[in-house]
């Protein structure tokens, strides 16, 4: 497959399409902070293309992982309610932001690089380290505090438009507060190609006290309705492969299907273990690229 000057196995890429979408759907993230990044460092697709195809292959992980997050009663839609709203509008900001970066270029060493690509992978090296160490550590006590309920700081926030979360039993949670990190997430999704599920993951569980299966269900709505806004924001001008997309797609939804199946059955530490490997492993591979740019 041919993508700009780059030639591309169309099997690797859908092997790489139905392993993510496995991820996807074990931790209830789209996958676009595996995606994009490998897709960039991989196989050598140009950024740009590599964050608007990204997203448009989240639309169906998160899609089919959040039918069947719902069957299994897992997951706060009013959570979802409320990040839709900020996500949209932070979609168009974070999209400006790609299209701002453009062609502009910086000296380093005296040697001119293309801006774009190291201010995203800066972004993706420091979103993934932060996302692992909330998750690397376990809990000092020995007990693993991810399969119940508990109070985060952010629940305790007295702000207005207060809601109770009945799913998972919080008390009065702020819809703004809610509303304002979707906003944050819709921003990381247009310009980064991911989600936004891999930073909500830590926020809901950390932040907010939310049990690990009950974070993984919550926000796959607003992980596909923000991944289709960014696809038709991308598209327009023409960020969007669809020969690329296609072949990711191939396989996706069932590995996803297969992955949130697996979540029920697999213990809390060992999701949190698998989880902390996959960061790590796409942080290095990013950090390596980035690397080798720069020196």
């Amino acid at each position: 497959m041919q993508i700009g000057d780059v030639t591309v196995s169309t099997p690797a890429l859908v092997a790489l399409g139905a392993a993510v979408g496995f991820v996807g759907g074990v931790f209830g993230v789209g996958g676009g902070f595996l995606l994009t990044p490998l897709l960039a460092v991989v196989f050598h697709v140009p950024l740009h293309i590599a964050v608007g195809t990204g997203l448009c292959q989240i639309v169906a992980t998160s899609l089919v992982s959040m039918l069947k997050f719902r069957r299994a009663g897992l997951g706060e839609l009013r959570v979802d309610l409320g990040l839709l709203g900020g996500s949209v509008l932070g979609v168009e900001g974070g999209a400006r932001a790609l299209s701002a970066l453009g062609t502009r270029t910086v000296s380093i060493g005296g040697v001119v690089a293309p801006l774009a690509p190291l201010v995203l992978q800066t972004a993706y090296v420091l979103m993934l380290g932060f996302v692992w160490l909330s998750f690397a550590r376990p809990s000092r006590s020995g007990v693993e505090p991810l399969d119940y309920l508990r109070f985060g700081p952010l629940s305790r926030a007295r702000l207005p438009l207060s809601v109770r979360l009945p799913a998972v039993q919080l008390p009065r949670v702020s819809m703004l507060l809610i509303a304002y990190l979707g906003l944050g997430l819709g921003f990381l999704s247009g310009l980064l190609g991911i989600g936004g599920g891999v930073v909500l993951m830590p926020v809901l569980v950390h932040g907010f006290g939310f049990p690990l299966r009950q974070a993984a269900g919550t926000g796959l709505l607003v992980l596909c309705v923000t991944a289709a806004v960014g696809t038709a924001r991308h598209a327009m001008v023409g960020n969007v492969s669809l020969p690329l997309a296609m072949a990711l797609l191939a396989a996706a939804p069932v590995s996803a299907m297969l992955g949130s199946r697996a979540t029920k059955r697999l213990p809390a530490t060992a999701l949190r273990r698998g989880f902390s490997v996959v960061l790590l492993l796409t942080m290095a591979a990013v950090a390596w690229d980035l690397w080798r740019k720069v020196r």
